[in-house]
């Protein structure tokens, strides 16, 4: 499991599905707990009741621990098989032979994680506690198991067969499991290769684009990293809950390098004139903005990975929308405007005013600050300009550490 991101995340999911598994465990217990006061089953009250009201506890326990407590530590696995482990042993002191097929329970849970050592820990376990469990009803007796008159035949016939059983069924488990783990391996390594053809390939993009413009191999890897502690911060703060996740800043993180990729159908007259371009040269320049959109959709729209591809359309196509619905193609205002675009347009503005270009010189980054806070609110969302605004310190580090 350990550097498997598919497995880890299993293990997290996992706990929320025995969670409520168990927890369904306690609602039929319940019926079946309310069943026997109305006559249906005949176990004794004085047994059936302190059997419920301890299995309740231990049935509910991994749902207090995960939806209450929240808990993910890879401790909480084991406290949730032994949880288990208890919950059959005690249900078998109480009920014999009537739950036998819940023997099995508690490998089944444990093989929910894909660990061949919990699934281990979970066979001995609950050999050891269901073997407890009818010795005690033997000794107690608290419900008499018909099937066994001596402690002999509850050993040979009872106890020892149905160990093998669970060692038996352990084993299939564990087995099914250690395929999984492997096929996810596989998965995963092709997982990983797919990736880092991905990367490549949008790298590749970008050095296209920066092999006609000079200026604009720096400016990717900068606004990559500006786009970065924009988003990651705005995370940490809380906003955009439904929409901003980790997954969300990565795919933007990959998008970012995109958002200048229409600049490969701009003339290179136009692109790297030095002095200042004329009303339909301009318009020209804007023309990027749609070109980008159309290559990320014919490029990248028959990969599979429809979030990444939106969102590198989304950067291409509107980083130059404003937010008072000035800014080009589509005159978008507000939250008209995708957030990945929001926080691209910060990023690449303050980059372009930060760094020399073709035609002028970088401006001093007091000036550059002063430029995006003036834009609040008419160029760029508010909210973001305020967060880019705050982690300026971390900003200009980036600034000086990549402009060198």
């Amino acid at each position: 499991m350990q550097g498997n991101p598919v497995l880890i995340e299993n293990e997290k999911q996992a706990n929320k599905t025995v969670a409520k598994v168990m927890g369904t465990t306690f609602i039929i217990f319940t019926i079946v707990f309310l069943m026997n006061l109305l006559g249906v089953f005949v176990i004794e009250n004085g047994i059936m009741i302190p059997a419920y009201v301890g299995s309740s506890i231990l049935l509910l326990l991994p749902m207090v621990l995960t939806y209450v407590g929240k808990l993910e530590n890879k401790y909480v696995k084991y406290v949730n098989v032994c949880s288990s482990v208890l919950f059959v042993t005690l249900i078998s002191v109480a009920l014999t032979y009537h739950v036998v097929v819940l023997y099995v329970y508690p490998i089944a849970i444990a093989s929910l994680y894909f660990s061949k050592k919990l699934n281990i820990f979970a066979t001995a376990l609950t050999v050891v506690g269901t073997s407890v469990g009818q010795l005690l009803a033997y000794y107690l007796p608290t419900q008499k198991d018909d099937n066994f008159s001596n402690l002999y035949e509850t050993i040979v016939w009872g106890i020892i067969p149905r160990a093998m059983v669970l060692i038996a069924v352990a084993i299939i488990f564990t087995m099914l499991c250690s395929r999984t783990v492997a096929l996810l391996g596989k998965l995963t390594r092709a997982a990983r290769e797919l990736t880092q053809y991905h990367e490549e390939m949008v790298m590749g993009f970008a050095t296209l684009v920066e092999n006609k413009d000079g200026s604009t191999g720096g400016h990717i890897k900068r606004t990559t990293m500006y786009v970065k502690l924009l988003a990651e911060e705005l995370l940490r703060r809380g906003g955009y809950e439904a929409v901003l996740t980790e997954e969300y800043i990565k795919n933007l993180c990959m998008a970012a390098p995109m958002h200048d990729i229409g600049k490969i159908a701009i003339p290179d007259v136009i692109l790297q004139k030095p002095g200042k371009l004329t009303a339909e040269e301009f318009e020209v320049i804007k023309s990027h903005a749609v070109s980008g959109g159309r290559i990320i959709e014919e490029t990248f729209g028959h990969l599979g990975d429809e979030a990444y591809t939106k969102m590198a359309y989304q950067v291409a196509r509107y980083h130059h929308e404003k937010w008072n619905g000035k800014g080009y193609p589509e005159g978008l205002k507000r939250r008209e405007i995708p957030l990945a675009a929001r926080i691209m347009a910060i990023a690449d503005v303050f980059d372009a005013l930060s760094e020399k270009r073709c035609y002028r010189e970088a401006m001093p980054l007091d000036k550059c600050f002063d430029i995006i806070f003036e834009g609040s609110g008419q160029d760029f969302d508010p909210v973001l300009t305020e967060i880019f605004l705050d982690i300026r310190e971390e900003v200009e580090k980036v600034h000086a550490e990549m402009s060198k």
